[in-house]
């Protein structure tokens, strides 16, 4: 589950959170600090070797509203400066940077953790460029949103149903959540031409979007055969290819929520193959979703380069959110995303594999490298895997990159810790976020605690997205990259 700026913002001001039962040992998992070299807590842990990928990385906590370039050496090179903090931040191909921002609760209409509420794009000065603000009665952006090759933005959003048209649907009454008025946010995906679009949007989803695609138009229900969608008492086992409206998650990892039923947290885009792959955390799923259909074909279930409309092309990590039988992979995973052309794995799927409560109780997070089953509903070989050692564990957030050396850059977000691991599975750099809500943390200290809804081990550098950048991009083109020092306070030393 991803956290929003109000549940940061509400535990820094020491207000009370809701409790969530949580373990009180966490197993598969090394505290960090037990490892760190020296005194150093935060910024570089472990010095680039020379297996290392040269490049600058790209990191920010989602309680600053900081975002930070930093080269191997830890050292900071530039720094944007906006309005708000951020889940995922991009740097594009002009130099420009790309935020999910989050907004305060006052600028929403309703809000989950991960809710943001405004994609901004800032110049190299931290000017904003553009912007789109989508919080309003009916829709909410949240999580991600990403710059395609075209140049449009791809982004996720919940989408409001009343209890009315949520139990019209099929929904079962007993599994809506009273303290969030009865409703149901499916997630909806659109996409946006940033040169018709812009500023606010204060009903619907406002002008310039040019394609769009909504999970309520493809649900299956076995609850209730008077009600539509109802396609036999076996109708959700028979149709992988829909989604189980009445499917809601157990166990210690999933969100009480429950009106925010599938929690997408990250999207991307295969120019390939025309297609969107999504990670559906309340789902422990991450699906393939055909772009290449109309808007009107995104409805319904035929057309596009497969014939299947907007209906799920693959789907993988927990067969049971569509009954069947079978042993879970994925557990509330984050940053699913094809490794691009040109890069060691390219096409492959690359995901965060978060694994709070894995089966048996085990808590420890994995990389998986995937290669799906072209096929088959469910069905993956594993190309490469890590989970340690060291071991490592982030319960909510995080990521994975692969560079261009064949390494990967692993994102541990609840912590902010941050690695380079090679193919051989060997750590050769290693990182902590020192930012935080009240700004950077002093060399020899840990970032505080922060407690969202009871997650166990999330501190106040919690850092969303990290992204490691060749010197060679031509986003960095021109740019002067001179070392500034460190993000963090010098042991011993003043606020500056």
């Amino acid at each position: 589950m991803n956290v929003s700026i109000q549940s940061i913002v509400a535990s820094v001001a020491g207000r009370t959170s809701r409790a969530r039962r949580h373990r009180d040992r966490l197993t598969g998992y090394e505290p960090l600090e037990s490892r760190l070299p020296l005194a150093n807590t935060v910024g570089l842990i472990q010095a680039a070797g020379a297996r290392a990928f040269a490049g600058y990385t790209l990191l920010g906590s989602s309680t600053a509203p900081r975002t930070h370039l930093i080269d191997n050496a830890g050292n900071k090179v530039h720094t944007w400066t906006s309005a708000y903090p951020a889940t995922s931040s991009y740097l594009l191909e002009d130099g420009r940077l790309l935020r999910n921002c989050i907004l305060p609760l006052t600028m929403k209409d309703f809000n989950n953790n991960g809710g943001t509420g405004r994609i901004e794009i800032l110049d190299w000065d931290s000017n904003v460029t553009w912007f789109y603000d989508l919080s309003n009665a009916q829709y909410q952006l949240h999580h991600d949103a990403i710059v395609m090759p075209n140049g449009n933005i791809l982004a996720i959003a919940w989408e409001r149903l009343t209890f009315e048209q949520a139990v019209g649907m099929g929904r079962n009454p007993a599994t809506l959540n009273p303290d969030v008025d009865n409703e149901l946010w499916p997630e909806v995906i659109i996409e946006i031409d940033p040169d018709v679009a812009g500023g606010e949007v204060t009903t619907g989803l406002g002008e310039g979007i040019v394609w769009q695609w909504h999970m309520k138009d493809h649900v299956v229900q076995q609850f209730d055969p008077t009600k539509p969608n109802y396609l036999g008492p076996k109708g959700v086992r028979q149709h992988p290819e829909l989604i189980n409206l009445n499917y809601v998650p157990r166990g210690l990892a999933a969100d009480t929520h429950l009106a925010d039923w599938a929690h997408f947290n990250s999207i991307d885009y295969n120019a390939n193959t025309d297609q969107i792959i999504v990670s559906v955390r309340e789902f422990s799923e991450i699906w393939i979703i055909d772009h290449s259909t109309t808007t009107e074909e995104a409805a319904g279930h035929a057309g596009g380069n497969a014939g299947k409309g907007g209906d799920l092309l693959w789907r993988y990590g927990n067969d049971s959110a569509w009954n069947r039988r079978a042993k879970q992979m994925l557990f509330w995973q984050h940053d699913a995303q094809w490794i691009r052309p040109g890069l060691p794995g390219e096409g492959n799927i690359l995901v965060y594999n978060n694994g709070w409560n894995r089966n048996g109780g085990t808590n420890f997070s994995s990389v998986m490298e995937l290669r799906q089953s072209p096929t088959a509903y469910g069905r993956a070989d594993v190309v490469w895997s890590f989970r340690g050692p060291p071991s490592f564990f982030s319960p909510i957030v995080s990521g994975a990159q692969r560079l261009p050396n064949g390494n990967t850059l692993v994102n541990a977000g609840a912590r902010g810790n941050v690695f380079e691991v090679t193919a051989s599975r060997r750590v050769v750099w290693r990182y902590v976020n020192p930012d935080t809500f009240a700004g950077p943390v002093q060399q020899g200290t840990v970032p505080p605690a922060l407690n969202v809804s009871g997650t166990p081990g999330v501190r106040r550098n919690i850092t969303f997205r990290a992204l490691r950048y060749a010197p060679t991009y031509t986003g960095l083109t021109g740019r002067t990259l001179q070392s500034q020092g460190p993000i963090e306070r010098p042991a011993g030393g003043s606020p500056s």
